[in-house]
């Protein structure tokens, strides 16, 4: 008869379990470190986008800008007038001003002599009562006489205009007429020319 005798489990050597104490101690160490450095960076940085975001200068706002606009309103004598050009941008400094593009003013307008003043640029301002025209300044005062200049400031209270520039002029009777300044008032009736002043007439044939 053959006897079995149970396998007895080879024991454990101390050594071997030493052995691995050592790197588990140490990653028992390392790893925490590492998660705390991972949270400190991840906070440091939303800490600095949030910074930047919050120094960035806030985007400029556009100005408000409208395609053929109409003004209207009434002269101290009565008259009405009337502003239009091809395209009017709000001044984002002063919300009373607008900046419009080949303007056009039209004083009588309805009625059966207005003035006509056109120019490439303008501004526009209502409550003050102002339109400053410039570039190519055109005046026509609806009997007969038109001016050419660079530069004119309206009054849209009362009608009159008055131009900070050189003038040249022509009128009824061959009549052409240059000046340093001048100025229009009494609906038109009334323009004077100051800085030397030159008229020439041309005796019609």
């Amino acid at each position: 008869m053959i006897a079995i005798t149970p396998a007895v489990p080879r024991p454990v050597r101390k050594k071997n379990r030493n052995r691995h104490r050592g790197p588990v101690r140490a990653l028992r160490t390392i790893l925490p470190a590492v998660a705390i450095g991972m949270a400190v960076a991840i906070v440091g940085q939303g800490v600095i986008r949030a910074m930047e975001v919050k120094s960035a200068p806030p985007a400029a706002a556009a100005p408000l800008r409208m395609d053929n606009p109409r003004f209207t309103g009434t002269l101290k004598d009565g008259r009405a007038f009337l502003i239009t050009a091809t395209s009017a941008t709000r001044d984002l400094n002063n919300t009373d001003q607008v900046f419009l593009k080949n303007p056009q003013l039209t004083r009588g307008y309805g009625s059966d002599r207005p003035t006509h003043v056109v120019s490439k640029d303008g501004a526009y301002q209502e409550e003050k009562g102002s339109l400053l025209l410039t570039g190519d300044v055109k005046i026509d005062n609806g009997q007969g006489y038109q001016f050419a200049s660079q530069k004119a400031l309206v009054d849209t209270r009362t009608g009159d205009l008055v131009g900070g520039a050189a003038v040249e002029g022509a009128g009824p009777n061959n009549r052409a007429i240059r000046a340093d300044s001048y100025s229009v008032s009494d609906k038109g009736d009334r323009v004077v020319f100051k800085g030397r002043v030159r008229t020439r007439l041309t005796p019609q044939q």
